[in-house]
């Protein structure tokens, strides 16, 4: 039987990203990848996980062991972390005017 995989592409940056990556070639338990999908954390399609989110994952990762969270606390740090760097890019611009 043949498999299917739908990719949904976002434009991002004027960029178009529609590359996926196999679960299982990425070097964290896959437990942990189905935890953060579970919390909507991530978008997991089937066995495999949009290239645009492994970097995301690597610093909900890196927050947890770092100090200790729990997943849910380390996404929640992560999206503040890239909402206060979309800020600071607006300040700089607006400074800019």
């Amino acid at each position: 039987m043949e498999e299917y995989f739908l990719n949904i592409c976002h434009e991002e940056n004027d960029e178009l990203e529609c590359e996926m990556i196999l679960l299982s070639e990425l070097p964290y338990q896959r437990q942990i990848i189905r935890r953060l999908s579970v919390l909507g954390v991530i978008d997991v399609q089937g066995d495999r996980l949009p290239a645009n989110q492994v970097g995301r994952v690597a610093k909900i990762l890196r927050l947890r062991n770092a100090f200790g969270l729990n997943l849910s606390g380390a996404a929640i740090i992560c999206d503040l972390l890239s909402r206060l760097e979309e800020l600071e890019k607006q300040v700089e611009f607006y400074q800019r005017l």
